[in-house]
C-alpha cells in the first residue's frame, strides 16, 4: 500500500456508550483500529441494547479518533424474536440508505447483530462500496433458531433462510470466525471467502495473576475455602443446573465450597427460581460495573461458565477468555469437543463438567481444598494462556489481515 490512510466502515448495532458486551468489543475495535493508523466510522443505531426505551440523541459525534453514525431505531426490545427480527430489518434499510451518503471506504467490517447483516454483503458488493467486505462472525443465523429449541416454529423457515446467507456468503472476502466448531458451520455454506479465526478478547486485563480482594470475596463468598464465580450473561445457550447439581454434591462434604452467581440475561431468574433454601452453599450477586469488573473477577479461584451442546460453534462464551486474563481456573459445563473445551484441554486451565462426572469433579473440589497446587498450576496457565488471546495480539493479527488483503487487492489490479 502506498501512504495513504486506510479507512474501515463498522457496521454494528450497538456500540459507545452502550456496556453491552458486544458493544463494548466492536468500540474496542475501532478504537484499536485508530491508534494503528487507521481512519474509522462507525454505522451503528440509536438505542441501548438492554434499555431499548433510552435514546443516544446525538446522531453524529467523534469519539476517540472515531466518526460515528447513528440511525434510528423504534424502541422494539430484542427479547422478543419477532421485533428482533424488525429490528434488523429496520436498520439494514437504514443502514443501506445512509452507506449512500458516506464516503466508499477501503474496507466494511459487518458483525452479527443485528440478525442476517450478512445479507448486506451482496448489495455492497454491487454497489463497489469498499475494496474488501468482511464479516466477523459472533454468532451464527439461522443455526442460532435451530438451537433454541423453545422456537420451533422457527424451524420451518431456516432452510429458505439458509439459502439467503449461503448467497450472502459469496459477497464476503474475509470471513472471520470465532473458533474451530464456528468455521465447520460455515464452511458448510462453501464459501470461497478467505477464513480466519480472531477470537474477542477480556474487557478486563491484568497486568499479572491478582491477590483476591478480601472484602469483595467475603461479599460475594462469606468465609468460603473455595470460592466458584459465574459473572456475566445467562442466556439461553448456557446450562446451569449441572453447577446446581455439582453445588448439592460437595454441600454435603464440605459446606465451605461457595458458588456464587452475578449474571444477568434470559435465565438468569430462572437460577434463582431453582435454587432453595437448602443450597446454603449457592449465592447470588447483583451485576457489576465495568469499572469493578477486574476485581470482582480476582475475588472467585475459580470461573464458571458454560455452553448447551446444541450451541456449539453458533456463539463461543466470551467470559472464557476473562477468566485466562484474570488467571483463574475455569469450570467449564459443556462439551469436551466444542472449542471452550478443547482450549481447556490445550492449555490445561481447567475442568470441564457434565452429567456424567459431577461427582468426579465434587471430589477434584475436595482435594483442592486441602491440597492447593493443582489450582495453583491451572492458573498460571490461564494467565499464560490469556496473554495469546490478548487485546494487542488479537488487533494485531486484525491490522495485518486487513493490510495484507489490501496490498494484495491492489497488486491484483
Amino acid at each position: 500500500m502506498d501512504n495513504k490512510i486506510p479507512s474501515a466502515l463498522i457496521l454494528y448495532h450497538f456500540f459507545y456508550p452502550d456496556d453491552v458486551v458486544s458493544s463494548r468489543h466492536f468500540s474496542d475495535f475501532a478504537q484499536e483500529l485508530v491508534k494503528r493508523g487507521w481512519k474509522v466510522t462507525v454505522l451503528t443505531s440509536n438505542r441501548y441494547c438492554r434499555y431499548p426505551e433510552k435514546k443516544i440523541d446525538c446522531k453524529r459525534e467523534t469519539w476517540e479518533g472515531v466518526q460515528i453514525v447513528r440511525t434510528f431505531r423504534p424502541p422494539w426490545n430484542q427479547a422478543n424474536n419477532y421485533l428482533r427480527l424488525a429490528n434488523s430489518l429496520w436498520l439494514m434499510i437504514g443502514w443501506g440508505f445512509r452507506l449512500c451518503t458516506l464516503p466508499r471506504a477501503d474496507t466494511i467490517i459487518i458483525g452479527t447483530d443485528p440478525q442476517f447483516a450478512a445479507l448486506m454483503f451482496p448489495f455492497l458488493r454491487f454497489m463497489k462500496r469498499a475494496k474488501i467486505l468482511v464479516h466477523w462472525c459472533y454468532d451464527l443465523y439461522p443455526e442460532a433458531i435451530v438451537a433454541d429449541n423453545s422456537n420451533r416454529s422457527g424451524k420451518l423457515y431456516t432452510k429458505g433462510l439458509k439459502f439467503l446467507m449461503k448467497q450472502a456468503y459469496k459477497s464476503i472476502d474475509i470471513l472471520v470466525d470465532i473458533g474451530a466448531c464456528m468455521r465447520k458451520l460455515l464452511n458448510a455454506y462453501n464459501h470461497k471467502a478467505q477464513s480466519a479465526t480472531l477470537v474477542p478478547w477480556a474487557l478486563a486485563e491484568p497486568h499479572n495473576v491478582k491477590e483476591p480482594d478480601m472484602a469483595i470475596r467475603k461479599e460475594l463468598f462469606g468465609d468460603a475455602k473455595l470460592a466458584l464465580l459465574y459473572s456475566g450473561n445467562m442466556g439461553k445457550a448456557h446450562e446451569f443446573m449441572l453447577f446446581l447439581k455439582l453445588a448439592r454434591a460437595v454441600y454435603k462434604k464440605n459446606p465451605h465450597i461457595v458458588f456464587c452467581f452475578a449474571c444477568r440475561g434470559n435465565m438468569a431468574m430462572e437460577i434463582e427460581k431453582a435454587v432453595s433454601s437448602s443450597d446454603q452453599n449457592i449465592r447470588f450477586a447483583s451485576f457489576t460495573e465495568e469499572s469493578d469488573l477486574e476485581k470482582r473477577l480476582g475475588s472467585a479461584d475459580i470461573h464458571m461458565l458454560s455452553l448447551k451442546p446444541e450451541w456449539n460453534g453458533v456463539v463461543v462464551p466470551s467470559k472464557f477468555f476473562g477468566s485466562l486474563a484474570s488467571g483463574r481456573a475455569v469450570l467449564y459445563a459443556g462439551s469436551e469437543d466444542s472449542d471452550i473445551g478443547e482450549w481447556i484441554k490445550e492449555f490445561k486451565v481447567g475442568m470441564i463438567l457434565t452429567e456424567n462426572n459431577i461427582d468426579h469433579i465434587a471430589d477434584q473440589l475436595l482435594q483442592i481444598v486441602n491440597d492447593n497446587r493443582q489450582l495453583e498450576e491451572w492458573q498460571n496457565n490461564a494467565y499464560n494462556a490469556g496473554q495469546i488471546f490478548s487485546k494487542k495480539n488479537i488487533m494485531d493479527q486484525w491490522d495485518n489481515l486487513l493490510r495484507d488483503r489490501l496490498n494484495n487487492e491492489k497488486i491484483q489490479n
